[in-house]
């Protein structure tokens, strides 16, 4: 066991540390468990209920699908934190919360996935 210029058994590092007047505790932390996978699943199956359910219905736009909207835009930006706090990943949380925006933006009737392609398209060929 290597703990900075100390190396030795788990006693001798111990002793180490109790003939000089330390406390062990003082320099070692317990890690936090990670984040459950319930966690990850809940806002996901919020999302794809709230996908389904803002795609299939009517053309008007109503409070309904605007509820349905912004609760699967919420559960989107769920589940980017808690990504976020599982893995640490700041590009992997913003993705999910562009992705999510964009999935849903096109149930929503508001976008056709034809519009993001051409977008694309156009800013590829303009850089």
């Amino acid at each position: 066991m290597k703990i900075g210029p100390v190396e030795g058994t788990p006693e001798e590092v111990n002793d180490f540390f109790q003939n000089n007047g330390l406390n062990p505790l003082d320099y070692f932390e317990k890690p936090e468990p990670p984040l459950q996978t319930r966690w990850l699943i809940i806002p996901a199956v919020l999302f794809v209920i709230s996908f389904a359910l803002l795609a299939f219905a009517g053309d008007d736009y109503s409070r309904t699908k605007i509820v349905l909207f912004l609760s699967g835009f919420s559960s989107s930006l769920w589940l980017a934190v808690s990504v976020h706090i599982r893995f640490k990943t700041p590009w992997g949380s913003g993705a999910i919360i562009f992705a999510g925006l964009l999935i849903m933006l096109v149930a929503l009737g508001v976008v056709q996935p034809e519009q993001l392609t051409e977008y694309y398209q156009n800013e590829k060929s303009q850089n």
